[in-house]
């Protein structure tokens, strides 16, 4: 599923079957035989520190992408039968914003089994400096390298362990990606426990996870990551500052707030000084602060998450009005370091979007107009203002606009939202009749029955079926119903007649309301702009 099909209001639960003929390929194998042949003299008592669960997650997630990447094909929204499969209205009204073809081509500072990690690691260790462990190198005396027999560094299976979930990734095969990901954990931190390499699993283990909606799991792994990472490079080095970003990104989409804003400030501290030396042993070399210094896409990303701490505590459209230039910048910086399509930048407007959807639902108009105006902004940052993206969002809007009685700004915004729509789809597109619903939405409420009925009919037969469709299918009844109701004219009737059928309009009304209430909450935007205009209509009737 691309990012544009993304689907934003019900929790979409993945259930994809885990291909692990990886592991039984011989590649995989000739791997896992090399590794434990490398390091077969690491002590199994030695164990990482970590803070475990009662139920430890059982999966994991990844790290950041590299900006010289190009992204692998962009995949098209899922359809079937020409719907939609997941829902129109998850898209609109969830959280979720992310894309299964995204750039996930981690930098070379960001993993810790780099160049950096090997040569801390063989050092420490008496290895040759690259990784290797006292007679476990490639070559010369001591080796113990059987006649034949290829050996290589842990760093470097892991690498290729990693690539190897990066193709999943790209491929848009997330659940295998995670799944690899986890395989490898199980194989590896039994046999290796107190190999700084395991930092970087964990790392990677997290964003997926946190790509996936699953925080929890993506914290646990994230806080493995930092305990792995600090305990190898230190508290100061560029490595930990990473690892602080994605920990504190745990936190905030976990809604911890407070844990998240102290570990991102941390992380930003680290980046804008550059840290220490990666083996944590001093100041940081000339590489390595100028590593730090050409990280803006971590500093970006980590000012983001910051401006958003401070944006989920916002009362007053003033103050997101204030920090929607900081998210700008940042959100532009993010794009050019990674690309518009890589799973960091997807990631972040996710959750800006779940602090819009939390902000439409608990605060008061204004801060909700404000907020998903901000949202379009940022989204026309990263895709530009006629992108189906933005178009979307705008859409969103006019939903806002028309559960507040704001009947003709939703006119406009879903007027602006169907003409970017149309450069991209064509007529019968469940985006343009999307559209056409709302449309016919505002005209049952302003009173021109005609043309909403026309567009709600056709709305409601494309719409018809199970799943989250269905539900516009349920709105699209509660405005025929409001129809039928303006369409008893007065002046023709007689007096009891239009009583008794205005009467009948509201009690098929009231009816579709609760059945729509039922399906997706009395608290949902759109049931709560059917109850708003039930009472117009009741008053009339009176």
């Amino acid at each position: 599923m691309s990012r544009r099909g993304v689907a934003m209001a019900w929790k979409m639960v993945t259930s994809l079957a885990l291909d692990r003929a990886h592991l039984s390929s011989a590649s995989t194998m000739a791997m896992t035989q090399g590794l434990c042949a490398v390091q077969g003299a690491a002590s199994a008592l030695d164990t990482i520190s970590i803070q475990m669960s009662t139920n430890p997650p059982q999966r994991p997630s990844c790290c950041r992408p590299a900006a010289s990447h190009s992204p692998g094909p962009r995949a098209e929204p899922d359809f079937q039968n020409g719907s939609l499969k997941t829902g129109l209205l998850n898209r609109l009204f969830g959280s979720r914003y992310s894309s299964a073809g995204v750039c996930w081509r981690p930098q070379a500072h960001a993993r810790g089994f780099s160049a950096s990690a090997a040569v801390c690691h063989g050092g420490s260790s008496g290895g040759d400096g690259n990784g290797n462990r006292p007679g476990t190198s490639t070559g010369g005396s001591g080796s113990g390298t059987v006649a034949g027999e290829t050996r290589i560094s842990l760093g470097e299976a892991l690498n290729q362990l990693v690539d190897a979930a990066i193709e999943k990734v790209e491929a848009g095969q997330m659940e295998e990606a995670v799944s690899l990901l986890k395989d490898g954990l199980s194989t590896f931190e039994p046999v290796f426990p107190n190999s700084p390499e395991l930092g970087e699993l964990h790392n990677q283990a997290a964003l997926l996870l946190l790509f996936q909606g699953r925080v929890e799991e993506a914290a646990y792994h994230a806080q493995a990551s930092l305990d792995t990472t600090k305990r190898h490079f230190g508290t100061r080095s560029l490595l930990t500052a990473h690892r602080l970003l994605r920990l504190g990104v745990c936190r905030f989409a976990q809604g911890k707030m407070a844990d998240a804003a102290g570990l991102l400030r941390e992380a930003l501290d680290l980046l804008d000084v550059g840290g220490v030396s990666a083996s944590g042993a001093g100041p940081a070399a000339a590489g390595d602060a100028a590593s730090g210094a050409a990280d803006p896409g971590s500093r970006c990303e980590t000012g983001f998450y910051l401006d958003c701490v401070a944006l989920a505590h916002v009362t007053d459209r003033g103050g997101v009005d204030a920090l929607s230039g900081s998210l700008r910048a940042n959100v532009r910086g993010m794009k050019e370091a990674y690309g518009a399509e890589s799973m960091v930048l997807s990631l972040a407007l996710s959750q800006h979007s779940r602090l819009v959807n939390g902000g439409l639902e608990q605060a008061d108009f204004l801060v909700g107009e404000a907020l998903l105006k901000q949202q379009i902004m940022l989204l026309s940052e990263v895709s530009g203002p006629q992108s189906e993206d933005a178009a979307v969002a705008r859409y969103k809007l006019a939903t806002y606009y028309y559960s507040n009685d704001m009947l003709q700004d939703a006119g406009s915004a879903v007027q602006q939202a169907a003409v970017a729509l149309r450069a991209h789809y064509p007529e019968e597109h469940d985006l343009m009749v999307l559209c056409k619903h709302r449309l016919g939405m505002i005209c049952a409420a302003q009173g021109d029955h005609r043309s909403a009925s026309q567009l709600l009919q056709a709305s409601r037969q494309h719409f018809s079926g199970e799943g989250g469709q269905a539900m516009l299918a349920k709105e699209a009844d509660i405005g025929l119903a409001m129809a039928k109701f303006r369409a008893v004219d007065a002046a023709r009737e007689p007096s009891a007649q239009c009583t008794q059928l205005r009467h009948e309009a509201l009690e098929l009304l009231r009816t579709e309301i609760e059945a729509l209430a039922t399906a997706i909450g009395h608290g949902h935007m759109l049931v709560q702009g059917a109850t708003r205009y039930y009472g117009q209509l009741s008053k009339i009737a009176r």
